[in-house]
């Protein structure tokens, strides 16, 4: 595309996101992508403090294990969604598609940003052309991983982000729709000592414009980071895979036990007069993070809660079934049966219909309760 008005190598990115194809599998972003042609002082690490961040960020990392042994498929990606760890902004469903879909492009790389000693996570796909396209930027808050701004490209409905990183530790985040143009931008600052970033400025944009994003921000293009001269590495897909295999010989749950616990759950529904439970939630099933408590004596709050097959998990409750018999709508029971991360096996009971959001108690039914314990502590 031509324009008379040179806009920066900034909308090279922005033009070259307009020619994607609706399959997110195909995104490849122009080797302009992040606009980026300043230099810039990467600070060094040696390997021991790398092993240290490799630790603060594991979260991060055992995500990326997940997403990155999870099938091209719609299903299992929708399942491994619900399943990763929690943090004050989950990973978007577009990124976690994008990422999928191109595991042998997936790079990371620690670089400290603001320069105050603390180094952030970047986590990048590696163009054709050699550059980097920034899918996540990860920064520590008190030690814990934050998710600060993302990039991706949608499958279909024409969503888009990207964002921009300056050498002063500011980031610029966009979002926009492909179909419009129209969209918003976001200008974070990384604070020291690992306090939370700042918003310094968001207004709404278009893409592309008639002049550079970057002077609407008070940025210039000299001031960008050059992702290039980071030192980018590729995840260490071998060794998570022989952690997971240890890991699955000491989960304390597993297809056997699930078998039997679908046994006991046909024969224990036939007498009750509840027959016909189906695993999962048939009416309409929920994501982990739309599950709250149901309680008599205060307000509902959200569950720290993550869907699992093993019972492992980084999460308060691991839940690994779930039972419901809305075949008899509107005398539904679903039942939900959790691991927590002390070991201590739960049956909640949630007696509500709304497939968008669910409120669980324990059960009082004792006899579901006490097989379910048994499972769980059978070798």
């Amino acid at each position: 595309m031509e324009n008379k008005k040179v806009l920066g190598s900034f909308f090279v990115l922005v033009l070259s996101l307009f020619t994607f194809g609706c399959r997110s599998q195909n995104v490849e972003i122009s080797s302009k992508d992040s606009s980026l042609s300043s230099s810039t002082s990467q600070s060094t690490t040696n390997e021991s403090s790398k092993k240290d961040y490799k630790e603060l960020y594991k979260p991060i990392f055992d995500d990326y294990q997940k997403i990155l042994s999870t099938p091209k498929d719609t299903a299992k990606i929708l399942d491994l969604y619900k399943n990763l760890n929690t943090t004050d902004r989950p990973i978007d469903s577009w990124a976690l598609e994008n990422a999928v879909y191109q595991t042998d492009k997936m790079r990371y790389v620690y670089t400290d940003l603001n320069q105050d000693g603390v180094e952030e996570l970047l986590i990048g796909v590696e163009q054709s052309s050699g550059g980097y396209f920034i899918s996540g930027l990860y920064y520590l808050v008190n030690e814990k991983p934050v998710l600060l701004a993302e990039g991706f490209v949608a499958g279909h409905g024409g969503a888009r982000n990207a964002m921009n990183i300056y050498q002063s530790g500011d980031i610029l985040e966009l979002s926009w729709s492909s179909g419009t143009g129209e969209g918003r931008g976001v200008l974070y600052h990384l604070n020291v000592n690992q306090q939370a970033a700042s918003k310094l400025q968001e207004q709404d944009i278009r893409v592309p414009g008639n002049k550079s994003l970057h002077a609407d921000f008070g940025k210039t293009e000299a001031e960008m980071l050059d992702l290039n001269q980071l030192d980018w590495q590729k995840f260490e897909t071998s060794t998570s895979s022989k952690t997971i295999s240890g890991e699955e010989q000491k989960a304390p749950w597993n297809a056997n036990k699930s078998a039997k616990l679908e046994a006991f759950i046909n024969d224990w529904g036939e007498r009750l007069g509840q027959p016909n439970y189906q695993k999962g939630i048939a009416g309409g099933d929920v994501g982990a993070d739309h599950l709250y408590t149901l309680r008599d004596d205060g307000p509902s709050e959200k569950m720290n809660a993550e869907y699992t097959d093993t019972g492992l998990g980084n999460a308060q409750y691991r839940i690994v079934e779930r039972y419901s018999n809305w075949d008899k709508y509107p005398d539904v029971h679903s039942y939900f049966f959790a691991i927590s991360n002390t070991g201590e096996a739960i049956v909640f009971h949630s007696p509500t219909t709304n497939g968008g959001v669910m409120y669980l108690k324990p059960t009082e039914n004792t006899e579901i309760q006490a097989e379910f314990k048994r499972l769980v502590e059978e070798e």
